[in-house]
């Protein structure tokens, strides 16, 4: 049954087998369903001993991330902060304003690993997963994505979120250069190697300096 669902849910989010190869994480988050959907296309899980419905097509997934804020949880796992593009937080958006009351459930590589109920709308794009995340998984979604914090936008000249895997991409690599960067800074600054600073205040030609000094 488990292998039958994960099978589903992996034709649902990953549309071709190239993606299956690349993505060994895949994180999935779910709102729930109702006895009036198609049996097809919900699943049951059991949720502080309530068995509760939910959709199998889920409102967004790691397709969706471009960046991430990873983080010990209280029960020895890992949590991470998802930062998602233009499409994942327009699905945030809708879901945690239409659904609100309404549980999410996160699912890791189809296992549920973390729930929440919707008590306000998110319009920034991030979405938490409190729990659930093994110590390797981290790891291969660290070298995947960029930091929260290290994230840059997808063009120099407006503001946007990296959403194509080209994009998703470029942004890592941006990242990486720029705290290699900073890195490299904080070397030469502990070596008491700096660049001279330019002065405050108008800058006064040599002429006029050398004016003021043979008087």
């Amino acid at each position: 049954m488990h292998r039958l669902f994960l099978i589903a849910l992996l034709a649902a989010v990953l549309p071709s087998c190239q993606s299956k190869d690349k993505d060994k994480v895949v994180i999935t988050v779910h709102s729930q369903g109702t006895d009036m959907d198609s049996p097809k296309t919900i699943f049951r899980r059991n949720v502080e001993g309530r068995t509760m419905i939910f959709k199998i097509i889920p409102e967004f997934s790691t397709q969706s991330v471009t960046a991430i804020h990873p983080f010990p949880a209280e029960d020895g796992t890992y949590g991470v902060a998802l930062k998602l593009d233009f499409k994942g937080t327009q699905s945030l958006d809708l879901v945690t304003r239409l659904r609100s009351g309404e549980m999410l459930m996160t699912m890791v590589n189809g296992v549920p690993v973390d729930h929440v109920q919707i008590n306000r709308p998110v319009s920034d794009g991030i979405f938490t997963v409190w729990r659930g995340l093994a110590p390797e998984l981290v790891t291969i979604l660290e070298e995947k994505y960029p930091k929260i914090h290290e994230s840059s936008s997808a063009s120099t000249f407006l503001e946007m979120t990296p959403s194509t895997r080209k994009e998703k991409m470029e942004a890592k690599k941006r990242a990486e250069a720029a705290a290699k960067e900073n890195a490299e800074e904080e070397k030469r600054r502990a070596r008491g190697e700096f660049d001279p600073e330019a002065p405050e205040g108008e800058v006064v030609p040599l002429s006029d300096l050398l004016k003021s000094t043979s008087r």
